[in-house]
C-alpha cells in the first residue's frame, strides 16, 4: 500500500496539470448533469411564455359556411420575399405574385390614373349594388387586364381574367393561349365580374363587410377565382399601393 501511494504521488507530480483539467471537467459535467435532472424532475418549475396570439373578432356565420382570413404576417412575408427566387421567372411561376404586380407596375402611373378616372365610378355603382368592394373590384381589374393594356382587355374587353367556363353562353375568344370570355363593352365585363363573384360557390362572400377587402380578397383566392394561388396578397399590394379604399 505504501509503494503504491508512492508511485500514485510521483505520477500525479509529474502529470499534475493533466490530472488537473480532468479534475475540472468532472466537476462541470457533475453540475450540468444535477441542472439536468432538476429541469427533468421539475417541468413546472419554468412556466413558457404564452404564444397563443388572440382572434380577431368576427361577423356570426352559418356553422356550414366557411370564414376566410387574411393572415397579415403571411401577407407581409410574402410581400417582403416577392415570392421567392424562382417566382421571379416566367419559366418557374408565369403567375406569380412577382410577376403579376411587376407587370402591373410596369404599365407606369400615367395609365393607372387613367384606368381609375375612367372605372372608378362604376366599380363604386357595382358596389353599392352587389356589396363588393370598390377596391376588390379595382384592383382586380388592375392586375388582369394590365390596367387596360393587356391584350384581353383591348381584343375582348375582358378586364378581370374570365375564362371559358360551362355556364357561360356568352362571346368567346382567345388570349394568352387560352379561351376567354368576350364583352361588348368595358362595362359588361365589369358587370359580369359583379355577377360571378355573388353567386354560385361565391355567394357566401356576401357575407362580409363591403368595405372588408382584406375578406374578399382572402376569399377570392380560397375560392379559386382564376386558379390564382397568391391572389389575396396580389390584391392587397396593389390596393395600399395605388390607394384603392378611397373608392370603398
Amino acid at each position: 500500500m505504501k509503494v503504491l501511494l508512492t508511485r500514485l504521488t510521483a505520477f500525479v507530480g509529474r502529470h499534475w496539470l493533466r490530472v488537473g483539467l480532468i479534475g475540472c471537467a468532472l466537476l462541470l459535467l457533475s453540475q450540468k448533469q444535477v441542472n439536468f435532472n432538476l429541469r427533468l424532475g421539475h417541468p413546472a418549475s419554468e412556466p413558457l411564455p404564452a404564444t397563443t396570439l388572440p382572434e380577431r373578432p368576427i361577423e356570426a356565420t352559418s356553422s356550414a359556411e366557411p370564414l376566410y382570413y387574411t393572415d397579415e404576417r403571411t401577407a407581409a412575408a410574402s410581400k417582403d420575399s416577392g415570392g421567392g427566387f424562382f417566382s421571379r421567372f416566367n419559366i418557374f411561376a408565369s403567375n406569380s405574385e412577382a410577376d403579376q404586380f411587376s407587370l402591373l407596375e410596369k404599365v407606369g402611373d400615367a395609365q393607372v390614373a387613367a384606368y381609375l378616372e375612367r372605372f372608378g365610378h362604376v366599380a363604386q355603382a357595382e358596389q353599392k349594388k352587389f356589396g363588393i368592394p370598390a377596391s376588390v373590384i379595382l384592383a382586380t381589374g388592375l392586375l388582369y387586364s394590365r390596367a387596360g393594356q393587356a391584350a384581353g382587355a383591348r381584343d375582348l374587353n375582358n378586364y378581370f381574367g374570365l375564362g371559358c367556363t360551362a355556364d357561360w353562353n356568352g362571346a368567346t375568344g382567345r388570349s394568352g393561349g387560352e379561351c376567354m370570355r368576350r364583352y361588348e363593352t368595358a362595362w359588361t365585363s365589369f358587370r359580369d365580374f359583379s355577377l360571378h363573384v355573388t353567386s354560385g360557390s361565391f355567394s357566401r362572400m356576401t357575407q362580409f363587410d363591403a368595405r372588408d377587402y382584406r375578406r374578399w380578397s382572402a376569399g377570392l383566392q380560397e375560392l379559386g377565382l382564376n386558379n390564382d394561388g397568391t391572389l389575396a396578397a396580389q390584391l392587397q399590394r396593389t390596393i395600399d399601393r395605388y390607394e384603392l379604399a378611397r373608392f370603398d
